[in-house]
């Protein structure tokens, strides 16, 4: 499997993978002392406005938490592996979380 992190994950659109593929794990930590929001999308983040774009999954972090995956079977994305997070879940929330609140590592194919 192939390795993602960012260390400041937030409303701007981030690539894990331009090309389809799958997740078959991740880790995310919300340092926030507030819910955050990490919504996966199934584009690249040329083609992804984080309000606009519907996520195909969004995974509430609760505070000071973290949450993780791993599993055999891949979550396929038919067009490519694209992440962002928000302080809101609703899918037209645009509210960035502060620098270095939600950290993310995906593996994937």
């Amino acid at each position: 499997l192939s390795t993602f992190q960012s260390l400041d994950i937030d409303d701007t659109e981030e690539d894990v993978k331009t090309s389809p593929g799958q997740v078959y794990g991740y880790f995310i930590l919300n340092a926030a002392a507030s819910t955050r929001y990490v919504k996966f999308y199934n584009d690249t983040a040329a083609n992804v406005v984080v309000g606009t774009t519907a996520p195909v999954m969004t995974l509430p972090i609760p505070a000071g938490n973290a949450a993780n995956l791993m599993g055999a079977h891949g979550i396929l994305f038919s067009v490519a592996i694209c992440v962002a997070a928000t302080t809101g879940v609703a899918n037209n929330d645009t509210g960035a979380p502060a620098a270095n609140d939600v950290q993310i590592t995906v593996w994937f194919k």
